[in-house]
């Protein structure tokens, strides 16, 4: 039985949606799916277990692990934990519930890739200050079962390895800590979110936190990676490009989308038009592209959409980029999608303006 005879249009023409309720699991096995989505409502344990557990088991997405592997978390908490206590003492915007990777994500999910087999895990961000795992019970919540590491600061081996960009579109290779050159498998637990210059932050934008700022800075004392940004001219066109290339170097094994809880309007809350949302939802894939792709149409935009349009007003398409690249599936009718219908999980964010 192929897989494409399981397709049929969804709400959207074309859209590939899998009815996981009607097909066998020796069937699902044989299609191969490559995006899930889900609902759930808060971060209890008892909940984000059940459905965390549904969804690596649907996509098959811990059946790779061996025992001894070494497993990379890249997760994303950015702006740096100065930043987040400020906007938390002073207008209680909580960092995990909004902008950040939450830690019971990371928790349960690092729980679940050790009972696979992973014997060492790193959990990993290019960090503002190592401070940010100690506020949002991280240290002490993950410490039991993972390196934290900060992307920022040379590995073990006192410097930053360079890893070579196959086809690149700008970059030929990029600066990294060694980890991500050694570990097994990389997952990306990101956070469901928009990004004033990029449209989007999900999955592949995560990426750019792999890389220090230290090697990426125009001028000394740049507290961002602004040669992966260029000036406000270039932005639109650069960061698109080094997303593209920075997931060429080094691709997603697993990608998982946290937008429980999240916001929209821009990354975090020093954007004008940053605004709290509960979408209630989990999106993951093995094709990094193409969870994406279902997570930028459950936000209400179309992962298709024409360069410099809605949401990606400022800049280049990075999702359609990376799939003409290569890099992955961006277009929906193409993607193996098993689930719940997406409309009926949509969750529409307001257009970035």
């Amino acid at each position: 039985m192929k897989r494409r005879e399981f397709i049929y249009s969804g709400a959207m023409a074309g859209l590939a949606l899998m009815s996981a309720c009607s097909i066998r699991d020796d069937q699902e096995q044989e299609i191969g799916f490559t995006v899930t989505a889900a609902r759930c409502s808060s971060y209890r344990e008892i909940e984000l277990r059940a459905v965390l557990l549904s969804i690596v088991e649907r996509l098959g997405a811990l059946n790779s692990i061996r025992r001894g592997d070494r497993v990379l978390l890249k997760i994303n908490l950015t702006g740096g934990s100065t930043v987040a206590e400020n906007y938390l003492r002073q207008r209680g915007i909580v960092p995990w519930e909004t902008y950040w990777t939450h830690v019971e994500v990371i928790r349960v999910m690092s729980e679940l890739y050790r009972d696979a087999g992973a014997t060492r895990i790193w959990v990993a961000d290019a960090l503002f200050s190592s401070a940010s795992y100690d506020i949002g019970g991280y240290r002490e919540k993950l410490s039991p079962l993972a390196e934290l590491i900060d992307l920022d600061l040379p590995g073990p081996s006192g410097t930053f390895l360079s890893m070579a960009v196959k086809n690149p579109l700008r970059y030929p290779s990029f600066f990294m800590r060694e980890e991500i050159r050694e570990c097994d498998h990389l997952a990306s637990i990101s956070k469901m979110k928009n990004h004033q210059n990029c449209g989007v932050t999900l999955g592949l934008k995560n990426h750019i936190g792999l890389v220090p700022v230290s090697r990426y800075g125009i001028n000394p004392g740049d507290t961002s990676r602004s040669l992966l940004h260029g000036n406000a001219t270039e932005t639109g066109l650069i960061l698109p490009q080094g997303i593209a290339d920075l997931n060429s170097a080094r691709a997603i094994d697993f990608s998982l989308i946290d937008g429980i809880f999240s916001a929209e309007g821009g990354e975090g809350p020093w954007s004008p038009s940053f605004n709290p949302l509960r979408p209630q939802l989990l999106v993951a894939g093995l094709d990094a592209v193409a969870t994406d792709a279902v997570c930028c149409y459950l936000m209400g935009y179309s992962p298709e959409a024409a360069d410099y349009t809605n949401p990606f007003y400022n800049c280049l398409n990075h999702i359609s980029l990376a799939g003409k690249h290569g890099l992955g599936q961006w277009q929906l009718a193409e993607i193996l999608y098993t689930g719940p219908n997406l409309d009926q999980l949509r969750f529409p964010f307001r257009p970035l303006t």
